[in-house]
């Protein structure tokens, strides 16, 4: 989906009383040999835009040098692209973005190739991420060449991976705002050795990948034809919507946690741009000319809320991890915990647990998990007391 955010031109959404485009930032962190690299195979998706956008636009130039002489006035036409290196300077996205008539994609396997260029004073863009994640006017101006760029309503989708010690290069601080604006998918488990003899691949990831990248393809020409593609969704859908953030919201505010809430928030954003992906991707053959608001349907709308529920557990543990001193919770265990009274007895505890789909094993378990971390104090025998955390 981080991918299929940066194809789909003309694509809009109102959040907050505000345009959204569908792009997505998305960071997948995994250790070493864990298998994340299969993430590279998202990339052939965007391939064969990127490919018919370079050679027209060099096509586009030899022709405009051809003929410069005869016409003086022309204006040379410039290289567009679809996906930007990561490995670049911020003076040259800015340049990348100007040039562009609708949606760039960063695409990296190794997050150091971007954090190495946000170390650098002439690679900082940090600020432009955080930006043309709400598509806000970017400006910049350099004196090499005079430049003065000003760009409104960029669109720039970020698809990263890397290991937990590459997250903070990149992202040095939780409280930067760059952080709030990633999507992140984090696993710790390190890949079994596998079959890699020809007889044990009996699925060729080139050929399906490729194959519907052409079907991405002609959706993105179809929608570049079309000036405006609004998605909606039904009010019962935005109060299914309404109704699973402030939950959240709401669990996060329980138990002190203030500092997650801008992640939380910005979670909600991205659900909303989600289900727009998936409307167009389940309408692509109904959208034209004469079709060009698109409904959100109910179970789109219950899959984008089911995955905001394991993003929100993603975020919130690699969130954790920039903190030694932070207790790490879990969602559900911090639902638990924000039902609790301040003082409790085990059975009181387990019959709220219980309505929270917790076994009783489990809960018990929960239990001294919380004491260690030192959430609870037992007061007597069976009896608990709640401590401050965040």
């Amino acid at each position: 989906m981080g991918v299929i955010s940066a194809c789909l031109p003309n694509v809009y959404g109102i959040y907050d009383s505000r345009i959204n485009h569908p792009n997505l930032n998305v960071f997948v962190i995994a250790p070493p040999a864990s298998g994340k690299g299969v993430m590279s195979w998202s990339k052939k998706l965007i391939d064969p835009i990127h490919e018919n956008l370079v050679s027209e636009s060099k096509r586009k130039i030899v022709e405009y040098r051809r003929n410069s002489q005869s016409n003086q006035f022309l204006e040379e036409p410039r290289v567009q692209l679809k996906i930007i290196p990561g490995n670049t300077s911020s003076s040259k996205i800015y340049d990348h973005l100007e040039n562009s008539d609708d949606s760039l994609l960063i695409f990296e396997t190794e997050a150091d190739s971007l954090s190495n260029m946000l170390k650098q004073d002439w690679g900082d863009f940090s600020d432009l991420l955080r930006k043309c994640y709400h598509h806000e006017t970017v400006s910049i101006s350099r004196q090499t060449g005079d430049r003065l760029y000003e760009i409104k309503n960029p669109k720039l989708s970020v698809v990263v991976s890397g290991t937990p010690n590459q997250v903070k290069p990149l992202i040095d601080s939780r409280e930067n705002g760059l952080f709030s604006r990633f999507i992140y998918y984090y696993f710790d488990e390190v890949s079994s050795w596998k079959d890699v003899s020809p007889r044990n691949q009996t699925i060729s990831y080139d050929e399906i990948f490729g194959n519907e990248s052409f079907g991405i393809k002609r959706l993105y020409n179809k929608l570049k034809t079309i000036p405006k593609v609004e998605v909606r969704m039904h009010d019962s859908q935005w109060d299914l919507f309404q109704e699973k953030m402030i939950l959240a919201d709401g669990i996060i505010q329980a138990t002190n946690k203030l500092d997650f809430m801008p992640v939380v928030r910005r979670l909600g954003n991205m659900t909303f741009r989600i289900i727009m992906i998936l409307s167009i991707m389940r309408n692509k053959e109904n959208i034209s000319e004469n079709n060009r608001i698109i409904y959100a349907r109910d179970e789109d709308v219950i899959s984008s809320l089911e995955l905001l529920k394991i993003l929100i557990e993603h975020s919130l543990n690699i969130f954790d991890k920039y903190d030694k001193k932070s207790i790490q919770l879990t969602m559900s265990e911090r639902n638990l915990l924000s039902r609790l009274p301040e003082n409790f007895k085990r059975g009181e505890g387990l019959e709220i647990a219980v309505v929270l789909g917790f076994p009783e094993r489990t809960y018990d378990e929960t239990l001294k998990k919380w004491e260690r971390k030192k959430v609870i104090q037992k007061v007597s025998h069976g009896v608990y007391q709640k401590n401050q955390i965040n």
